[in-house]
């Protein structure tokens, strides 16, 4: 996976690590991290791919599609934001 695209992965995971028990549409958080819809939605899918997050549509209208954190991606998410704050990133 290119650097770039790890360092995405991470944003996005610690993005939810304030969100436990939220769902969140894609564009919401496009805006709030301000990455391109492409990256985020790279992702978001290798975070469902290892069961970190999950995904629903909501038919709308307007159709969205609404993430959220998993049990399994809670721990991560923390350990990602703390990662990216020991980086200064975050």
């Amino acid at each position: 996976m290119p650097k770039r695209a790890f360092n995405g992965v991470l944003k996005v995971l610690a993005y939810f690590a304030d969100k436990v028990g939220e769902e969140v549409t894609m564009y919401q958080i496009q805006r709030e991290l301000g990455m391109r819809y492409d990256t985020l939605a790279r992702a978001v899918e290798v975070l469902k791919n290892v069961g970190f997050l999950e995904e629903r549509i909501d038919p709308g209208p307007p159709a969205r599609r609404l993430v959220r954190l998993t049990e399994k991606g809670r721990q991560a998410a923390q350990y990602a934001r703390e990662l990216l704050r020991l980086a200064g990133i975050l």
